[in-house]
């Protein structure tokens, strides 16, 4: 891959995934941390990224001069939209999982008072937010991920395989053209395959910056998962491989009636 291509991908990359960090991209591309570091300095010159020790952050959206990338990421819309319709598939005294992510927090963030769920998750922030609807949450993993705000490691993929859970809302970094679902981190894709396994009803929660996108370790595929819940309107293509999947797509929730 020439330099160019690489640093087209870079973006992507760190847009797709919010934060990244020199080590994730230099196992991804197979350069030195030498080039990763002179690539991201070159692209945070041109304000297509932010730099941070050991790492970049998408760009804000005055750097970027009102991109749709950048609107694209934040989408605080597109995010409430979907969560307001994911607490629709919730019921009195359901298990439920969310997964790391600013799409599942929005979820937490939704839930009617008058729900008794059991809740677990493996994102600090989440735990935070599902304490004022659900009290006592079970917030598993052994390690805080710097670029995710995940928690994971071997405590939690051990909890993972002996518990089920009737809803399980799924993040992914990327939604591949072939029905892949993939991410960034090795760890975070352990966990995520096995949210995949114990789960009864699995929700992919995603809004459309995921979709027809590639990260580095797929975890799963949408025949692990049975509900889609998306912003935008599904192109013929991505809507067929959902639904060869038997996958129950609920798209177009920003639609202006």
């Amino acid at each position: 891959m020439i330099p160019d291509e690489r640093r087209k991908e870079i973006v992507r990359q760190v847009n797709r995934s919010d934060r990244v960090t020199v080590e994730e991209l230099t196992e991804e591309f197979g350069v030195s941390e030498a080039t990763i570091r002179r690539d991201l300095s070159s692209l945070a010159e041109d304000g297509l990224i932010e730099r941070f020790h050991g790492g970049a952050l998408p760009a804000s959206k005055e750097d970027t001069n009102g991109s749709s990338t950048a609107d694209s990421i934040d989408n605080p819309s597109g995010k409430q939209a979907i969560a307001e319709r994911a607490v629709d598939e919730l019921s009195d005294g359901d298990a439920v999982f969310f997964d790391t992510g600013p799409t599942a927090r929005e979820v937490a963030k939704a839930i009617p008072e008058q729900l008794s769920l059991l809740a677990a998750t493996n994102s600090p922030e989440s735990a935070f937010e599902l304490r004022e609807t659900c009290g006592e949450v079970k917030v598993v993993g052994d390690s805080l991920r710097q670029t995710s705000d995940a928690l994971v490691g071997p405590s939690a993929e051990s909890y993972l395989r002996k518990t089920n859970f009737d809803i399980v809302f799924l993040e992914t970094d990327a939604v591949q053209s072939d029905g892949g679902l993939s991410v960034s981190n090795e760890d975070e894709a352990r966990i995520k395959t096995l949210l995949c396994e114990g789960g009864r009803h699995v929700i992919l929660v995603a809004d459309g910056s995921k979709l027809d996108n590639r990260s580095f370790r797929e975890f799963a595929t949408v025949d692990n998962i049975d509900m889609f819940i998306t912003d935008v309107s599904l192109g013929d293509e991505m809507r067929t491989v959902f639904e060869r999947a038997n996958v129950t797509v609920v798209d177009n929730l920003l639609a202006v009636p």
